[in-house]
């Protein structure tokens, strides 16, 4: 394959896939478990992650880089402060911050170990739900998020 078409094809590979496949390629996982409010704890990638900002939680944007990202939130809304996770998107205008309770926990995790939970997903922001070991978590449809707080997926 020449340079040429290898950058073509890497041009047609989105962000997310290309993060879903660098992660995959190691054999391992290393993300977030974010606590959310009233649904199992948020499985996240790390790589998706772009920063973390002390903020107020009851707030409709952050700022990041001199731009007002909209906010997601998966806070407890009886808390008023709490961490923004700047989440990357295909484009810089689907950037968006996740608002929770704190800072989340980093793991690190074999592939092997999360196994899909075929439970039905009543929640359109929830792509899958996992098991790793007895623990069940979510792992988020960002597509979905983006267009819920109105951003172009």
């Amino acid at each position: 394959m020449s340079q040429n078409e290898i950058r073509s094809a890497l041009d047609n590979v989105s962000t997310q896939e290309l993060q879903h496949l660098i992660t995959v390629s190691t054999g391992f996982i290393d993300a977030y478990v974010i606590e959310c409010y009233e649904k199992d704890p948020m499985l996240l990638p790390q790589n998706v992650v772009l920063s973390a900002l002390d903020s107020a939680t009851h707030v409709n944007t952050v700022e990041w880089h001199e731009v007002k990202l909209p906010v997601f939130s998966v806070s407890d809304p009886n808390r008023t402060l709490g961490v923004a996770l700047v989440i990357e998107g295909d484009e810089d205008e689907q950037r968006f911050a996740l608002m929770c309770n704190e800072m989340p926990k980093s793991i690190r995790l074999r592939i092997s170990e999360v196994v899909d939970d075929h439970q039905t997903i009543q929640d359109d922001t929830i792509l899958q739900y996992v098991l790793i070991g007895d623990s069940k978590y979510h792992v988020p449809n960002l597509s979905r998020i983006q267009t819920k707080i109105g951003l172009s997926a």
